[in-house]
């Protein structure tokens, strides 16, 4: 599966004006890569962006390891280090790999870095395999369900 993305959804979702609108590819190692730039609006104290904006951006890039086993996810739990402030107008790079891989759950880690390469945050995360009566619900016809 293609990194895809949900019309509605808060970090990935083109069209939702209150969102990140983060894109994400696949890379060649089969990595998961987001990008995004976060506005004045995504911020908590003045000229830093929250945390809970950087938590979400983490949750997506490192579920999105299960598109490349095509399947979707369901977040279990995320633990989230942060090691210094994100800026307003300034591109975010997330990157998460997968760690362990089984029939129903996953584990992940990743990091948020700015341009420069410094380390915003990092992440672990262990993500539930959505049920495939769940998926086919959410996917576009024809999507192919991997079991």
């Amino acid at each position: 599966m293609q990194q895809v993305s949900f019309e509605g959804c808060f970090v990935c979702g083109p069209d939702n004006k209150c969102g990140l609108r983060a894109s994400f590819i696949t890379t060649n190692d089969g990595k998961v890569e987001g990008t995004f730039t976060p506005d004045k609006l995504h911020s908590g104290y003045e000229n830093m962006i929250h945390g809970g904006i950087i938590m979400s951006f983490l949750d997506e890039t490192l579920g999105r390891l299960a598109f490349v086993k095509d399947r979707l996810f369901l977040t279990h739990t995320l633990e989230v280090t942060f090691r210094r402030a994100a800026i307003p107008g300034v591109e975010l790079t997330a990157v998460g790999e997968l760690k362990q891989w089984s029939s129903r759950q996953f584990r992940t880690e990743g990091v948020v870095t700015d341009p420069d390469g410094d380390v915003i945050a990092t992440a672990k995360g262990r993500f539930l395999i959505m049920s495939e009566t769940m998926e086919r619900s959410l996917l576009p016809d024809g999507r192919k369900i991997v079991s």
